[in-house]
């Protein structure tokens, strides 16, 4: 109680956020803005001490002390209104008013035994928490999931104890857009001593620098950050007769998955891999690390979701993709520009590519990769989930704009989910067999290879369908960046007039939580649903009659199409076995 007592006559602004939690819970709202000099002078002290950033109480109660002042942590506030029960609220990224998903804290109780954690201000409404139980737990020195229960996630109500209140403004915030509740219990089993939660197993700054002062290929610094910290570029040695493969990873900071796929390859090709004989690779390990030590889950320091800027990147705003593609556009020859990231709307690992359509022979040469990438992987969706459209608004992410940018065929997203396969949680050496595949699917590729098995749906159209969730779809009101996002003024004491943002005035309904089971049986009985074809019940006759006719019209263009190509291929493939595939 001494540090908290201390900590309120020092910050008054702070005092009332502990003492009233509903100005606490107005204030979160409200644009999240961070001192730029004294984040400046943290990280200095931070690489002085060799990356090492010892977590320092953040709230403390007669039954609990909180840490969350530490590299890559986000929490924002915490109360305690009954014995037994935490609140917690996340920070937004910063400079937005969004983003809250990541989550990253420590909790140490006085005595053993249970703690119910309620995490109120989540923004993400389709998640697979529903699903799974899915939270990481670092206790006795390793990270662990599936140890929490009675876990819950539901949409905060007005009704909700923690906002009894609603002279606050809340009834009127909840018109505007939803929040959601994460709710689970953990039993602490020994007293005085700190226990971790996550969203993921995280994967900090420091681990990447650490590895990369072991790291015996050549690297260099593409550019500082607004921050002060480099972004890394990571060659293999140059051979006569290679194409480039270019890897990027942690473009939003919550989607860890990426930096330890990204690791793991990087280990390989220090010891030698089979592929560096057709392939340089140049990787771009952690594109994002202002946002990772800052505990963002998607912005940059600036509240610029990066994967959005890659048509027309500005220099002030997102220097990070502003110079690494340049660094990128030096190298011609580029076979393959793989995106590493995160997914928390599906399961498994899957990719999007890209695709224009105009060629059969192109579009079985494509899809090859991911066809490679499945063989002998359970954990590889190729059917289900790879799609290879490009709606209008992905033209600004990596994988399109290099594609179009700087003609790359085979530019690419690779998605590993953060909640693992159907339910069972991503291990390291899944992280590490996933990588390993990734490098025995670039050594098998061959482009001259159009083998008709790739033809899997029958048709194009479903495999040029527009990517659903694709490159870590941001929600519709996820990020909204402030006028001027470098405003020096402490992240605690914005006084700053909130601005309503929406989803159009729907008003939420009050939703009853449901448990979380730990062995969801949803995929028993919907894996195959999204496969089957509409009922033609729900059509009319004539209906029925239009929509045939363009199907056979679909077929008959296609199939004309490649006949007139089919001299550039051999004796591959008939005429004939072209009309069954489309059968």
């Amino acid at each position: 109680m001494k540090s908290l007592q201390k900590l309120l006559k020092n910050n008054k602004d702070m005092g009332h956020q502990y003492i009233d939690f509903m100005q606490l819970f107005e204030k979160k709202l409200k644009s999240c803005i961070i001192n730029h000099n004294s984040r400046k002078n943290i990280l200095a002290q931070y690489k002085q001490q060799q990356y090492i950033h010892s977590p320092m109480p953040f709230f403390e109660s007669e039954e609990l002390i909180v840490y969350g002042s530490f590299e890559n942590s986000n929490i924002h506030g915490c109360c305690q209104e009954e014995k037994g029960v935490l609140n917690v609220l996340l920070s937004s990224d910063t400079n937005t008013q969004g983003c809250t998903q990541w989550f990253y804290f420590g909790i140490k109780m006085h005595n053993k035994g249970k703690l119910k954690i309620r995490i109120l201000n989540n923004r993400r409404q389709n998640t697979l928490f529903k699903d799974c139980n899915h939270v990481y737990v670092y206790d006795d020195e390793k990270w662990t999931v599936g140890q929490t229960q009675e876990m819950y996630y539901y949409r905060t109500n007005i009704n909700h104890p923690f906002y009894h209140h609603e002279d606050a403004g809340i009834a009127q915030l909840q018109q505007n857009f939803s929040l959601y509740t994460l709710e689970f219990t953990y039993e602490f089993k020994q007293s005085e001593k700190i226990v971790f939660f996550a969203l993921t197993r995280p994967y900090q700054v420091k681990k990447l620098q650490r590895f990369i002062d072991q790291c015996p290929l050549k690297r260099k610094s593409v550019c500082i950050t607004t921050l002060g910290l480099p972004i890394w570029q990571i060659k293999t040695p140059k051979q006569n007769g290679q194409q480039i493969v270019i890897i990027l990873a942690r473009q939003h900071p919550s989607e860890t998955a990426g930096s330890f796929i990204c690791q793991e390859i990087l280990r390989i090709l220090c010891k030698g891999h089979s592929s560096m004989q057709k392939y340089r690779f140049i990787i771009y390990p952690m594109l994002n690390p202002d946002g990772v030590f800052l505990g963002n889950s998607r912005c940059n320091f600036n509240g610029i979701d990066l994967n959005r800027k890659w048509d027309n990147p500005k220099q002030k705003t997102e220097p990070e993709v502003h110079y690494v593609f340049k660094s990128i556009s030096k190298y011609a020859n580029i076979a393959f520009m793989i995106d590493l990231h995160g997914h928390s709307k599906k399961f498994n690992q899957f990719l999007y590519g890209c695709l224009n359509g105009k060629s059969v022979s192109e579009y079985m040469r494509i899809r090859q990769f991911g066809k490679i990438l499945a063989h002998h992987n359970e954990i590889f969706s190729f059917k289900r989930d790879c799609s290879y459209g490009v709606s209008p608004d992905r033209v600004g992410t990596a994988r399109v704009a290099l594609w179009k940018r700087l003609n790359i065929a085979n530019s690419m997203t690779i998605e590993t989910s953060i909640y693992g396969q159907m339910g069972k949680a991503f291990s390291l050496e899944d992280y590490h067999a996933l990588a390993q595949n990734i490098l025995r699917a670039l050594d098998l590729y061959n482009e001259q290879v159009e083998s008709p098995e790739l033809n899997i749906n029958r048709e194009m159209s479903k495999a040029l369908k527009y990517d659903s969730g694709s490159d870590s779809e941001a929600e519709l009101d996820l990020i909204i960046p402030r006028p001027n996002r470098i405003k020096i003024t402490s992240r605690k004491e914005s006084s700053c007039k909130h601005q309503s943002v929406g989803y159009g005035g729907i008003k939420p309904k009050f939703e009853t939580p449901q448990l979380i089971h730990q062995h969801s049986q949803f995929f028993k009985d919907q894996s195959f649903v999204e496969l089957l074809p509409q009922p033609s019940k729900l059509l009319s006759q004539s209906q029925n009659k239009v929509q045939l006719q363009k199907i056979r019209s679909r077929m008959n263009s296609f199939q004309s199409q490649y006949i007139e190509e089919q001299p550039k291929f051999g004796n591959m493939i008939s005429a004939l076995q072209v009309k069954q595939l489309f059968k």
